[in-house]
């Protein structure tokens, strides 16, 4: 499977999903949103996959939603129903990561912030470079902070660092991340790639049926409830969207 800005390479039973968007930000544009949840949805009926490495470029991974996207531009003149249909692609996008069987691994090098926090958020390890750098600028643009992550991040950080990294605008390093337990593994600067395929390929030596259901296991347990806990995140966002705050927010952070 392939796209303008998604590809997936196979090697043996271990998947790895690449999306690069050009330039600086590898901002997630509604496009590439609806490339990457295809991606994982790709990955119902493998039943020989064992795991799945998710990667940015080789300097960043993602700083976010692209809030230059052409849908913005013509916001004002969209109909309700079609705001809250596009509210509803990050959620959906996330829940087509969690819902991969297998462990996906994520690598991250540069910024992975916002959007790109949150879909970090859905893997089950996160293999991070020293430069590495986390954040969420969502309040700062008068934005929600959605995609079904806020419950994700309490579960793997403590609600005090969520509310740091979320409301005071607090940007972890790769090592800070692993200090918080964000990060499972941190590595010098364009070896995050090869130490999380490195991570795949282990997981993916061990009997996959066992391997499928202790995931699950781990899910019901941690994030049974995060659909649940944020089910209101596509209608905040909708009604963000509409806000003079975020239009006010936006039209200082195109220029």
């Amino acid at each position: 499977m392939g796209g303008k800005a998604v590809s997936i390479e196979r090697s043996d039973n271990v998947a790895l999903v690449r999306f690069d968007r050009g330039g600086r930000a590898n901002a997630m544009s509604f496009a590439i949103m609806d490339e990457l949840a295809e991606a994982a949805l790709s990955f119902i009926d493998d039943t020989a996959l064992r795991a799945v490495v998710l990667s940015g470029t080789d300097r960043i991974f993602s700083a976010g939603m692209d809030l230059g996207d052409p849908f913005f531009e013509r916001l004002p003149d969209v109909p309700l129903e079609e705001v809250r249909h596009y509210s509803e692609r990050g959620p959906r996008l996330a829940r087509a990561w969690t819902h991969v069987e297998v462990p996906v691994i994520c690598a991250v090098e540069g910024a992975c912030m916002g959007g790109g926090l949150a879909l970090a958020a859905t893997a089950d390890f996160r293999v991070a470079s020293r430069q590495a750098r986390f954040a969420a600028p969502e309040v700062q643009v008068a934005h929600n902070m959605g995609w079904h992550s806020v419950p994700r991040l309490v579960a793997l950080v403590g609600v005090q660092a969520t509310r740091r990294v979320l409301l005071s605008g607090e940007e972890w390093s790769g090592e800070e991340a692993h200090r918080l337990g964000f990060a499972d593994r941190v590595c010098e600067p364009g070896t995050a790639l090869a130490e999380a395929m490195e991570l795949a390929r282990r997981i993916a030596s061990f009997p996959g049926l066992a391997v499928r259901m202790i995931k699950r296991q781990i899910d019901a347990a941690a994030h049974g409830q995060d659909v649940a806990l944020s089910a209101y995140d596509k209608d905040q966002q909708m009604v963000v969207w509409l806000s003079e705050d975020f239009r006010k927010a936006r039209q200082k952070f195109v220029r």
